[in-house]
């Protein structure tokens, strides 16, 4: 075996000598709060890298030092004449380029800035990179018209792929995940390829989808008489006290708070009535915090608000067990809603129009169920994954209350909602045979299959009410399947968070 030593015939890449960290890192965190234009609004994926830190990286590893002695003569020309036009252009101050060492700086400073977001489509921050990668490419021994290529095995949510060709490289991108592959796809192929158009088509069909469905589900979501549209349902889990004196239905409810603004603040506030050992609810606007109650569960325990016996942890997930999570029997205990000519979120207790909605949409399933002759189910009965030592640890723990399959954890009228969405969607006109060409059907088809994976996330009994910020929160809140005690049910037409109209914008967020 020979062993070559590169050092002496190789020069070192920028990443190698140098890298303005402190910006990169600022720049990356500033994604999280940028609303336009940024591909983790497709699709959930919690290993995603910063867009800013790739292409950061990806310009200092493809790009000489200029300083280092074996550094190619034609770069440090090409380097030279770019960082002398771009900082000029901008009007800031003169770097000394003759100096290889200004002129690194110059290259640093550029790529500091390149890892702005808004800066990621500028053209001319685009042409800079990709005249300096080009130039990096043939100085190095690469074809000339030739590109270098970047390849990214497990390449995830796409982000590395995607800036090598944001600065001038090829991409070979593959992963094992297969909702990895579609979102590579998606990002590497559709967008570059189909752009406005797609994003136009994706609107149009995406809105014959929900209008399609809610045809269907409207009277399962019913608007209040005045006008006001519920845009969430909030529910509690329940169980029997097991006090053998009791024996009362209690809710599990974490915090009764709804809204907790210093403007305008509501809770609510547990009425029993001991004779019938029943528990009751009543809404309180902007109340005093010391006089709002404490909820009914805490680290699993469940006390109950008539007799004050406290249901320990392994007794309230025997329960639950019982009922697989309990989804299908929890107690409705507020509906918020908004006003057509009224800012804010208001909130009202329950009616009876409320409940017979919900008991109609799952008399609606199981008739949707009985007739049901596909090939595989019509709600998704796959086992959920095992936690515990099987290797998921504490991260997936909805398996302790009885949700063993998926359809465990949606409730009947969730269940129906989705399964609408899928069929209007496998029906849609759009698929007709020559409408598009096939690779632009599948594009439509990729983007509005996001679109209703989102509302998945967003349909499940274990969205929370976020009371802060008076909106729902999806599922993942974190890489874990978590147990929420009272949880949040969206109405898909409503139009807040966790609509189906929502979702659409979402996944048409990258092609703004």
């Amino acid at each position: 075996m020979i062993l070559l030593d590169t050092r002496l015939t190789y020069p070192k890449r920028l990443i190698e000598v140098d890298l303005p960290i402190r910006k990169i890192s600022d720049h990356s965190r500033q994604e999280k709060y940028i609303g336009h234009g940024h591909i983790s609004t497709l699709h959930m994926w919690w290993a995603r890298r910063p867009l800013a830190a790739c292409r950061a990286v990806l310009c200092a590893a493809l790009w000489p030092d200029p300083a280092d002695p074996l550094c190619p003569p034609e770069f440090i020309h090409i380097a030279k004449g770019q960082m002398d036009q771009f900082w000029n252009a901008i009007d800031t101050a003169n770097y000394q380029l003759d100096d290889l060492l200004e002129l690194r700086k110059a290259l640093l400073d550029f790529i500091a800035d390149f890892a702005n977001l808004d800066n990621s489509t500028d053209e001319q921050y685009l042409s800079t990179a990709r005249a300096l990668t080009e130039s990096a490419h043939t100085g190095l021994g690469g074809q000339p018209g030739t590109r270098p290529l970047v390849v990214d095995p497990f390449a995830g949510g796409g982000a590395i792929p995607l800036e090598a060709l944001r600065v001038g490289a090829d991409a070979f991108a593959s992963d094992l995940n297969p909702v990895a592959v579609l979102l590579n796809k998606v990002v590497l192929e559709y967008i570059p390829k189909y752009g406005k158009e797609l994003a136009d088509e994706v609107r149009k069909w995406g809105q014959w989808v929900k209008e399609e469905a809610e045809k269907e589900l409207a009277e399962f979501y019913p608007k209040d008489p005045d006008g006001a549209t519920p845009i969430a349902y909030l529910w509690a889990r329940t169980i029997t006290c097991e006090n053998p004196s009791c024996g009362a239905e209690v809710p599990l409810i974490k915090s009764l708070w709804l809204a907790k603004k210093k403007t305008h603040s509501v809770a609510m506030n547990i009425i029993t009535n001991q004779a019938k050992k029943q528990v009751d609810f009543e809404i309180i606007e902007n109340p005093n915090p010391k006089n709002v109650q404490e909820g009914t569960v805490a680290r699993g325990s469940a006390t109950c608000p008539v007799c004050g016996y406290t249901t320990p942890v392994k007794s309230v997930r025997a329960q639950l067990k019982k009922r697989h999570g309990g989804g299908a029997f929890a107690r409705m205990f507020c509906v918020v809603t908004t006003r057509p000519d009224e800012k804010g979120r208001f909130y009202r207790l329950p009616c009876q129009r409320d409940i017979e909605a919900v008991e109609k949409a799952t008399l609606e399933l199981e008739r949707r169920k009985r007739e049901w002759n596909g090939e595989i189910s019509l709600v998704p009965d796959e086992p959920t994954p095992f936690g515990g030592r099987s290797g998921a640890g504490r991260a997936l723990s909805q398996r302790n209350y009885g949700m063993d399959r998926w359809e465990d954890l949606y409730t009947p009228r969730q269940a129906l909602e989705l399964i609408t969405f899928v069929e209007k969607h496998r029906n849609n006109e759009f698929l007709q045979e020559g409408k598009f060409p096939k690779d632009f059907v599948e594009a439509l088809n990729s983007f509005i299959s996001c679109a209703i994976d989102r509302e998945a996330e967003h349909s499940t009994s274990l969205c929370r009410w976020n009371a802060s910020g008076q909106k729902m929160q999806a599922m993942f809140g974190r890489p874990a399947i978590s147990m929420v005690w009272d949880f949040c049910e969206t109405n898909p037409f409503g139009g807040s968070v966790g609509s189906f109209e929502t979702m659409l914008n979402l996944v048409l967020i990258p092609f703004e």
